[in-house]
């Protein structure tokens, strides 16, 4: 469930609106300059409302250079591969750049060596430290080695981004973190 998730994995969904209100208008004008990549991609709605603005004959070929979603749950990658077909593009092309993967425990350093620099585009998990060792086990190995110290998911996902050198990002802030 929704909410099972929730708590297990610190998914927190993000609406296409708050794409096209807030992010959007901010790259509509280089979206032909970057590979946009989200590491927690949920069900794909930070990147692939981009395919709006690409005409429809050239969004399999956009879609294959600058596009590149992953996420630790099956489910939300099947859910953005089912959303991507929306946008016409095939399933076996969408499997190639939707893929499953852990991004807080393995990030996929292929991404900067590709065709355009990345820009990263997300809302990481945020589960803090205190409910993750209460509550949610599978958690406490990112919270070692490098990452001692740090206090929540969020941290960690947006510390991967600096200690690899990721200069364009775009993170979802969460209201809790308002309020430091």
């Amino acid at each position: 469930s929704i909410e099972k998730n929730r708590r297990e994995f610190g998914a927190h969904l993000t609406s296409v609106d708050i794409f096209k209100k807030f992010i959007f208008p901010e790259i509509k004008n280089v979206l032909n300059k970057y590979i946009w990549v989200d590491l927690f991609c949920g069900e794909g709605n930070l990147i692939l409302p981009i395919l709006d603005a690409i005409p429809k004959n050239k969004r399999i070929d956009f879609f294959k250079e600058h596009i590149f979603l992953f996420d630790v749950q099956k489910e939300m990658v099947d859910k953005s591969i089912k959303n991507v077909e929306n946008y016409g593009i095939p399933y076996e092309v969408a499997k190639e750049n939707i893929k499953i993967k852990d991004t807080l425990e393995d990030y996929p350093r292929f991404i900067k060596n590709l065709k355009y620099p990345v820009y990263h585009i997300t809302n990481p998990p945020y589960l803090y430290l205190g409910y993750i060792a209460k509550n949610s086990e599978r958690n406490l190995k990112y919270f070692s080695d490098a990452n001692e110290g740090y206090q929540d998911l969020y941290q960690i996902g947006l510390i991967n981004d600096l200690r690899n050198n990721i200069e364009n990002l775009v993170y979802i802030i969460p209201v809790s973190y308002t309020h430091l």
